[in-house]
């Protein structure tokens, strides 16, 4: 994996360049190229994580006949077998890179080369004999490519903050991607900064560079069969079976083309089915020792360390334990922020930044579990509301965002009016201006556990590939592939119907079924509770209140007036409502407690990536975080 950079119709000093790079530093610490045609106005730039071809392949990659420049952060995988269907139409590769591949299928096939693309990847692609520039993103958004339209060009990069260092975009505050309520649309993402979106998953952006015209393409679906949702009766004969197999079948062919590097290759182990599974075919692929990596969090009644072991133990892994600590997740937290330009509502992405940080100390590459639970219907509570309401459907559907909450006192209408009055008054007519237009664009259609299967297979960017995934992996120059969401193993059981994958209130059965054999019973029927589990529920004015008094400066009343996202007054009324008992009693003040603590997190998360990246950015400076991973400083002084 690598980080990426390219502007369009617009210059860049040498100093704006070097911040742009140096931005990007812990995305590829094994090398950087520039490629620069002034008359065109084109720049693209690339820090390399070298992973395959470690000695050919740097970039930019050139055409033989120079006329097509390419970056490209990712993997593309079962390349050897496109390379050779190349290689036998005449085409001459100069590396052995699995990227340069794009170029000639570019060639071959024009727009049409993404139909031949497996894998996860972001690339930016300039055809100088056609005056075509083009951006292209995998289909289910594993790797980040964020665009800023500019009143004379365009800018692209890996991460919203190499923009900011280039100097073209201006960094502020955008008070609708910190909605909780917003159902986000992947043409037009609401991110936490004004002027940037995405160039969307399965999609590719292509500009005109005499007319600086541009298009955005979407060239695969994630659209889900109707029938699928259709009530099943109990199968005849092999149907289980036969999902079983069909899933067993593809989910192997999807690791083990994982499982191609030129560098030592691990695994993210819990103790559930997902991570376990993928280790289970893993094993029967690979003929060298295996890595594996878990964290665990002593004192907690929610600890997965028995099971995670069990796992290891079975798998026979070279295994890893991070312990960790409130007080480790809570001091990291700026660093983890820094790096995810994200805002989140739990401690989990913290955790996750550090184990990424361990691992990095035995590999360069790790596989896990992540998608399966959005592919088969792992979310048991979530899911099964929803295939319940496609039964039997209630009189007003809730939207997904608002379904996610699992606040079952607090009506539709209710939670958004309520919502509004947490931001600023001045944000709160184009919060509302940004539901009722995301209303309007997403009519609904379809069954609804479809839906909202697809909606949340659509947020997956901003959340567990955002800053669950790629922002904190790549943190510390680790990439991560993510087996579950290989296009082609979702293309073949997105028929399955979606009472073989919730069976009986178990979730993702058709996966548990598919395992058999593989995996011992205790692991492969184990329900899931998560991987990334913090110890407790963020409690910021009980158990973590001694913890944050350092962070308590970005809750204050100049805070709030500063950024001017969120009202004052409604986090005074939250951090009451925060304080409320957590008895199981009272379920319904607890669910206050906690939702309210969330509210806040997010509060707090504004007005820090304010001071990061409005107030006192950091472009200039080296890199906040090394690569060579000695324990960090922090990344922002608190």
């Amino acid at each position: 994996m690598c980080g990426i950079f390219g502007a369009i119709g617009r210059d860049l000093s040498g100093s704006a360049l070097d911040n742009v790079l140096r931005m990007l530093e812990h995305r590829g610490p094994d090398g950087e190229g520039v490629f620069i045609e002034e008359l065109s106005k084109v720049t693209l730039a690339h820090t390399r994580l070298a992973v395959i071809d470690l000695l050919t392949g740097a970039q930019p990659l050139f055409s033989d006949e120079g006329d097509i420049v390419l970056v490209c952060n990712g993997e593309i995988y079962d390349f050897e077998r496109v390379r050779g269907s190349l290689e036998a139409k005449g085409h001459r590769f100069n590396t052995r890179s699995d990227s340069e591949v794009i170029i000639y299928l570019y060639r071959e096939y024009g727009v049409g080369c993404f139909e031949h693309l497996r894998g996860e990847f972001a690339f930016l692609l300039y055809d100088r004999a056609r005056r075509l520039f083009i951006a292209g993103r995998d289909r289910f958004g594993i790797k980040p490519l964020y665009v800023s339209r500019l009143h004379d060009g365009f800018a692209f990069a890996s991460e919203m903050k190499a923009l900011f260092a280039s100097g073209l975009v201006t960094p502020r505050l955008n008070s609708a991607g910190f909605d909780p309520l917003l159902e986000q649309d992947p043409a037009d993402l609401q991110l936490p900064f004004e002027g940037i979106n995405q160039v969307p998953p399965a999609s590719y952006l292509a500009v005109d560079l005499d007319t600086l015209e541009s298009r955005v393409v979407s060239y695969w679906s994630p659209e889900i069969p109707a029938v699928s949702a259709e009530p099943m009766p109990e199968p005849e004969g092999t149907a289980f079976d036969a999902a079983a197999a069909t899933t067993l079948r593809e989910l192997e062919d999807a690791v083990r083309l994982r499982l191609r590097a030129d560098v030592p290759v691990g695994l993210y182990l819990s103790g559930g089915l997902d991570s376990a599974f993928v280790g289970a075919l893993m094993k029967r692929n690979l003929d060298t020792p295996l890595h594996s990596f878990s964290i665990c969090f002593p004192g907690s009644d929610r600890n997965e360390q028995v099971f995670a072991r069990r796992s290891a133990e079975f798998l026979g892994t070279d295994h890893h334990e991070l312990t960790l600590t409130r007080e480790m997740l809570w001091n990291h937290l700026a660093d983890c922020l820094w790096f995810t330009e994200l805002p989140f509502a739990t401690l989990a992405p913290v955790g996750k930044f550090l184990l990424s940080r361990e691992a990095r100390r035995h590999v360069t590459v790790v596989l896990n579990g992540q998608g399966a639970d959005e592919l088969f219907l792992g979310y048991r509570g979530f899911f099964e509301k929803a295939l319940r309401d496609t039964r039997d459907p209630p009189r007003k559907a809730d939207g997904v965002r608002l379904r996610r909450m699992k606040q079952p006192w607090l009506s539709a209408p209710f939670a958004r009016k309520l919502s509004l009055l947490f931001f600023h008054k001045d944000q709160r007519a184009r919060i509302a201006g940004a539901r009722a237009g995301a209303a309007t664009r997403q009519a609904p259609s379809g069954a609804l556990i479809n839906r909202v299967q697809e909606a949340r297979i659509a947020e997956m960017p901003i959340d567990i590939l955002g800053f669950l995934g790629d922002r904190v992996e790549m943190a510390h120059s680790l990439e991560v592939r993510v087996p579950y969401l290989d296009h082609k193993l979702y293309d073949s059981t997105k028929w399955i119907p979606a009472d073989f994958k919730l069976r009986g209130g178990v979730e993702k059965a058709v996966l548990r079924d598919a395992a058999k054999g593989l995996l011992p019973e205790d692991i492969r029927t184990r329900r899931k509770l998560g991987f990334m589990l913090t110890s407790d529920k963020i409690d910021l004015f009980g158990a973590d209140r001694e913890l944050t008094q350092s962070l308590r400066p970005y809750l204050s009343r100049e805070a709030f007036d500063g950024a001017r996202i969120f009202s004052y007054r409604a986090y005074r009324l939250a951090s009451l409502l925060a304080r409320l008992p957590a008895s199981k009693r009272f379920p319904t003040l607890k669910h206050l407690r906690w939702s309210s603590n969330k509210a806040i997190m997010v509060m707090l998360q504004a007005h820090m990536l304010h001071r990061m990246y409005v107030e006192e950015p950091l472009w200039a400076p080296p890199t906040p975080l090394a690569a060579d991973l000695p324990e960090p400083a922090p990344a922002y002084a608190l």
